[in-house]
């Protein structure tokens, strides 16, 4: 409890300093650019849309993976391996190989659209510093690199 008391005293106290600290004035707003602006919308659809391309190449590799697991149960000769570790039947192979193609595909895809992502947040963020919402109570000046929080109760 003596705890709680301190935790709300010092709550108190750093509301009251904060409050009493002169905040300053947002920077004025500038737009950002179009290539910002509409930038973020199309990296966020390049995102998604590499994402969709990448699981849709994954569920190949699975598929024709799956192909090979039933060929291997058919018959344990279809699936004799050399001693370079290549399979003996060419069926068998080619499946294999086809999966591997199909896993470097989805995971190049995957890769491109979490760049994709990266880039979204990063222009987001772009966007942000040049028309902020009204409603957050952050106030960031680059150039004369200082914050300020408003706290309103």
């Amino acid at each position: 409890m003596k705890r709680f008391v301190q935790c709300v005293a010092l709550c108190a106290c750093l509301s009251t300093a904060v409050g009493a600290q002169q905040v300053p004035a947002p920077p004025e707003k500038h737009g950002s650019s179009w290539v910002v602006h509409y930038g973020k919308w199309l990296a966020a659809a390049a995102a998604i849309g590499f994402t969709v391309l990448g699981a849709q190449e994954h569920n190949k590799s699975n598929d024709v993976y799956s192909g090979l697991l039933d060929l291997c149960r058919e018959d344990d000769s279809n699936c004799v391996l050399t001693t370079n570790g290549t399979y003996v039947d060419p069926t068998a192979e080619e499946m294999y190989q086809s999966s591997l193609s199909y896993d470097r595909r989805a995971r190049a895809r995957l890769i491109a659209g979490q760049a994709m992502l990266l880039l979204c947040a990063g222009l987001f963020v772009a966007d942000l510093r040049h028309k902020g919402p009204e409603n957050i109570p952050v106030h960031f000046d680059p150039v004369a690199r200082t914050a300020g929080v408003t706290l309103r109760f």
